[in-house]
């Protein structure tokens, strides 16, 4: 009875979940639908955020988010897949304009029309999914992914679970439901009322020899807008199969039992349209290890002979490894597809644990041959369009990416080309306004120590550029860097300070000395101006004292007077004034502390004492 029971509570959420369904598109163009694979984002050996050519795809990808419940999380919370890619804004090409590398891949998609989706579990997930789409789980887990979606201004989700059985009917009912529920609460929110949301879904090859489309499979292509097929490392390592090309698509045989065609034709024939249907290009290959040295040999032993894992075969590895100038290229005409050989092995020197005789993979050349397959219009071609994993694995040197070129001259545009390193520019990142304070608490005149205040009191955030008049020279600056020319200087932060968002501050530190006051040019004096007179304080006859009073009689102040007055004897000192003496003439001037003298003012500071 429980049993029963429970099967038809899951016939009545297969039912629900129908009746919620995509639209039927009929598109004049092929998707392309890259997946960037953003826990790369820093790995030198990819393609790096800025230089992905966003016009090579109709709809992006970013990879990735998890269900919780499964690996990490509690059920029903979204969980982050790609490290700091997601929430570190001081990292990374979106850094000027307050942006992680999340945000700043959907905004470039954006700026150039291109769709961007979230990618939602993966291989590997599927107890997280199971964990999070329970009834009593799924409400919070969808409306959590939507908050995740309106926040990252997401058009949609590729919602990636995988791994569920043809048998396991818990399992379907639990994806259809959730599927329904993500476009019924997403649909529902102001950011989907005017486009609403796009979701797409990765399906599985179909083996010609065992396979058949399911009722499954037919609900679930009808809940989603692209019922795309993961098309790439198509072959098995075992009795009954033969070494095959890695993404055939043509040429099936019961030794080789997967194709493009195939199961396109396959998914057509149970009712799915081709309209729905796109295929898969992995920017990767497939090995297999000495002495295999093609197509069509018999497979049966040792499994590590075979392999077709993405991170170690993709095209930049295959690529910075020599395996792309090893070998002989050969094309195999009944799959479409090219290989190459390498007769008596090949080891690189720099992973000598990865040996290859016969290798295939995804190259300019196989795209090409999709791509004409996709938009034929003969009887039994076609499709709608293609996925891309990964779209970062395209490239041969970090920059370009040949593999992302030639799949948008295949799909989208037979005129394409390179784009060139940084291709769809965004505009100028905002500079922020800000405010400059300066406090001085170390000045000796000539000179000072103190620190440079930089608050934006704008309100947009981004990296400052503080300028300001500064007559001074600048002998030390920390905390940022400057240039100063023509008496204007100008301050920017550092990595780690550079970023003001309204209403922050950073401080600078700074010395500086100013300039040298000028020389004051004496005033002319009019002649006659001072005058001088002995005063004797003591007298003994061979010898005296005497103050001297210089009185300046004139309206222009005197700037390190001398005056000339005849003297007796030799003079033995003098305090409070200098002097030079000339046969009998004294020229006096005032102490280096006190070497001017006011307009009508009288310094009556200077005597000697002399001997007659």
């Amino acid at each position: 009875m429980k049993t029963t029971l429970k099967r038809l509570a899951l016939l009545g959420l297969l039912a629900a979940a129908a009746s919620t369904q995509a639209s039927e598109p009929a598109p004049a163009n092929k998707w392309v639908t890259g997946y960037y694979g953003a826990y790369f984002w820093d790995n030198g050996d990819y393609q790096a955020p800025e230089h992905v050519d966003m016009t090579a795809m109709t709809h992006f990808v970013f990879a990735r988010i998890g269900p919780g419940g499964g690996k990490s999380g509690l059920p029903g919370e979204i969980v982050p897949g790609a490290g700091s890619a997601h929430e570190r804004r001081d990292l990374g090409p979106g850094a000027a304009w307050d942006k992680s590398v999340e945000e700043y891949l959907v905004m470039r998609a954006h700026q150039v029309g291109t769709k961007a989706l979230i990618m939602l579990g993966g291989e590997g997930d599927n107890a997280g999914f199971i964990a999070s789409s329970q009834p009593g789980v799924r409400p919070t887990f969808v409306k959590n992914l939507v908050d995740y979606m309106v926040a990252k201004d997401y058009d949609g989700v590729d919602v990636d679970w995988e791994g569920i059985a043809d048998k396991t009917v818990e399992e379907q009912a639990l994806l259809e439901a959730l599927i329904a529920d993500i476009r019924a609460e997403a649909n529902a929110r102001p950011r989907y009322q005017d486009k609403p949301v796009i979701i797409t879904f990765p399906a599985g090859m179909l083996n010609t020899n065992i396979d058949q489309v399911s009722e499954h499979h037919k609900r679930v292509a009808k809940l989603v807008d692209q019922y795309n097929f993961m098309s790439y490392g198509m072959g098995w390592f075992g009795q009954g199969w033969t070494s095959t090309t890695f993404a055939p698509l043509t040429g099936h045989k019961s030794s080789r039992p997967m194709s493009i065609a195939s199961t396109i034709q396959m998914y057509e024939d149970a009712g799915i349209p081709r309209a729905k249907l796109g295929m898969g290009l992995g920017f990767y290959g497939m090995n297999y290890a000495p002495p295999y040295t093609g197509p069509d040999q018999e497979t049966d032993g040792d499994l590590s002979q075979w392999s077709v894992f993405d991170v170690r075969w993709n095209y930049a590895q295959l690529h910075k490894h020599g395996y792309l100038d090893k070998g002989i290229h050969a094309w195999d005409e009944v799959t479409q597809t090219s290989y190459r050989t390498y007769p008596g092995g090949y080891t690189p020197a720099t992973r000598p644990e990865w040996a290859t005789g016969y290798l295939s993979y995804e190259e300019p050349a196989t795209i090409a041959a999709k791509g004409a397959w996709a938009h034929s219009t003969r009887a039994g071609e076609g499709a709608a369009g293609t996925i891309i994993w990964l779209v970062n694995y395209g490239t041969t040197d970090g920059v370009n990416n040949p593999l992302l070129t030639a799949t948008k001259k295949a799909f989208l545009d037979p005129n394409a080309v390179e784009p060139g390193p940084y291709p769809n520019p965004l505009p100028p990142a905002p500079v922020p306004t800000v405010s400059i304070t300066f406090d001085k608490p170390n000045d000796w005149g000539s000179g000072w120590c103190g620190s440079m205040t930089v608050k934006n009191v704008g309100d947009v955030a981004g990296w400052f550029v503080a300028e300001t008049d500064f007559p001074d020279t600048v002998t030390s600056l920390w905390n940022g860097s400057y240039t100063l020319e023509n008496n204007k200087l100008v301050v920017k932060g550092m990595n780690w300070n550079k970023m003001l968002r309204p209403g922050d501050s950073t401080e600078i530190g700074l010395c500086a000395t100013r300039p040298a006051k000028p020389v004051e040019t004496p005033p002319q004096l009019p002649a006659g101006a001072l005058s001088a007179k002995l005063v004797i304080t003591g007298d003994w006859g061979s010898g005296y004292c005497t103050k001297v009073a210089v009185t300046n009689n004139s309206t222009v102040k005197a700037l390190r007077w001398t005056v000339q007055l005849p003297v007796q004897g030799t003079p033995g000192g003098m305090w409070n004034g200098k002097y030079t003496l000339d046969g009998g003439i004294m020229s006096l001037q005032g102490a280096d502390w006190n070497p001017d003298l006011a307009p009508g003012a009288t310094n009556s500071d200077p005597g000697f004492c002399a001997n007659r």
